[in-house]
């Protein structure tokens, strides 16, 4: 196949993926105001902030207090810096299409016509149906709900919920047992309490059709029954330290009774790996880095064992993992891969994990996209580069005699939406 072969193809591949409608299995997109309300939020999202950062931009120069336009004078230098990365040219292409920026870079001569023209947008009322429907072209997004929150107003022509509940794993804290019995609106002093509330805060967020949940790399799990953590328990709710074995025993427990709940309810769960937080002096917001233990993902094995009617589906943020996790995926019916989160949403690395997943898994294990966004045009800015190597990597599999291009068309919908719309329940 010619050089003008492939970029014919490449071209038919993109004209079609971009024709397809996603889900979005994971933001954080706030369901009362889905579109952006500030140009911080477009401009400074965390990504770009981070970005800034490494290149020198001093902390104090993204406060929160700060306006947008005061943020901006201080950072300008710095969009120079960051040019090259593949967060910057999210950023133009969102800026180009949503907004008609005529510009490569944010500069003293036209940040304040963009501005104007972000402020002018947000005022529109069904500006976000806008750019999910017509740009994006999102079938559904799903929202991240917090266990102690009260679940936020959304339109459900868009979104669905998904129920974040590692605190309640996790180191839990007295804080987060009293966050669940505010929640549930019960008093919890005992361990069992403690598990009888987890199937009252289900029953609140029923209506979520997954639950996700972010563990750092040296967390496992093992097995522990309520008589060995009833001690801990009690220790956690008078505020004693505990020994890493009990927190281990009752990040255990916990796991064990919220994964029973999950199997009866028949909600997926979400699990997020790969990244170390906090870190000391790792740049603001996000003060973490990728890692990851050896044996993290072999802990989890049992789980996945014993959980079998629970359908797992697994972020990873660090690449390192990715050939581990494909081969976990290939041996448990139950375990799913999907998107690239925070420090694998790059080109090469989206890459690599589309073409070791397509080649080593069934289709129907494979979700092609999150967004992990805060407003929806930075799901629309996502989407874009995720159709974009989508269409590479399909095109090199074509080119190379392993699929025809009619195959490539179909794994592209299950991709982008149809593994994500089984896997949930959304039809």
């Amino acid at each position: 196949m010619s050089l003008s072969q492939v970029g014919r193809l490449y071209s038919t591949l993109k004209t079609w993926i971009d024709s397809l409608q996603l889900v979005d299995v994971h933001s954080h997109i706030n369901g009362e105001h889905p579109a952006a309300e500030d140009p911080k939020e477009i401009i400074f999202y965390h990504y770009v902030v981070t970005e800034m950062r490494s290149a020198g931009a001093p902390p104090e120069a993204f406060s929160a207090g700060l306006s947008f336009e005061e943020v901006m004078k201080r950072t300008l230098p710095y969009f120079k810096l960051i040019r090259n990365t593949s967060t910057h040219w999210c950023l133009m292409k969102m800026l180009k299409e949503l907004y008609a920026f005529g510009e490569d870079e944010i500069n003293e001569a036209n940040w304040k016509s963009l501005r104007d023209a972000i402020l002018s947008r947000a005022k529109e009322r069904n500006w976000y149906r806008a750019v999910l429907a017509e740009k994006a072209r999102l079938k559904k997004g799903f929202l991240t709900f917090r266990y102690d929150k009260e679940i936020p107003k959304y339109d459900p022509d868009f979104f669905v919920g998904a129920l974040r509940i590692e605190p309640l794993i996790s180191r839990l804290s007295i804080d987060d047992i009293e966050g669940l019995g505010r929640a549930v609106n019960v008093g919890i002093e005992s361990v069992d309490e403690f598990e009888d509330a987890l199937p009252l805060l289900f029953k609140k967020f029923s209506r979520c059709v997954a639950l996700t949940a972010s563990i750092l790399p040296e967390e496992t799990f093992v097995g522990a029954n309520k008589t060995e953590v009833r001690e801990p328990f009690e220790k956690r709710l008078s505020g004693s330290d505990l020994s890493a074995a009990e927190v281990r025993k009752l990040s255990s427990f916990s796991m064990n009774c919220i994964l029973t709940l999950a199997e009866e309810y028949g909600l997926p769960f979400q699990l997020m790996m790969g990244v170390r937080r906090p870190v000391l002096g790792a740049s603001p917001p996000d003060y973490a880095i990728a890692g990851y233990e050896p044996s993290s993902l072999l802990y989890l094995c049992p789980l996945f064992g014993q959980f079998r009617n629970v359908d797992f589906d697994i972020f990873l943020a660090s690449k390192i993992q990715s050939h581990e996790l494909t081969v976990v995926a290939k041996n448990y019916p139950n375990v799913h891969v999907s998107g690239y989160w925070w420090y694998t949403f790059y080109p090469d690395i989206i890459k690599q994990f589309l073409r070791e997943r397509l080649q080593m898994l069934p289709r129907n294990k494979i979700g092609g996209f999150f967004s992990d966004a805060y407003v929806v045009e930075w799901t629309n800015a996502k989407a874009s580069m995720v159709r974009s190597e989508l269409a590479k990597v399909l095109a090199e599999m074509v080119k190379d005699g392993y699929y025809t291009e009619d195959l490539a068309k179909e794994l592209a919908a299950d991709l982008l939406s149809c593994n994500a719309e089984h896997l949930y329940r959304l039809i």
